[in-house]
């Protein structure tokens, strides 16, 4: 059973064609949603805590998924 369960891993991750893991992605989403708040709050009227509520959201909905949604696997 062991070498299906690593069959199965090899292909998922063959599957995906690129370097980045999910979870590398995901840790790059959350300081990217931040800077992109600081450049928008830059070259808007609105105040800046307004964009940074959003991207704490939006940071803490991709670690709500990294986390809870879709958890890592033994392994990964």
């Amino acid at each position: 059973m062991a070498t299906s369960d690593r069959t199965r891993r090899t292909r998922e991750h063959s599957a995906a064609g690129s370097r980045f893991s999910r979870y590398d992605l995901l840790l790059l989403v959350i300081p990217a949603v931040f800077l992109l708040a600081l450049v928008a709050s830059a070259v808007s009227a609105l105040p800046t805590r307004a964009f940074v509520a959003g991207a704490s959201v939006i940071g803490g909905l991709a670690v709500a998924d990294g986390l809870f949604v879709n958890p890592p696997g033994r392994g990964r």
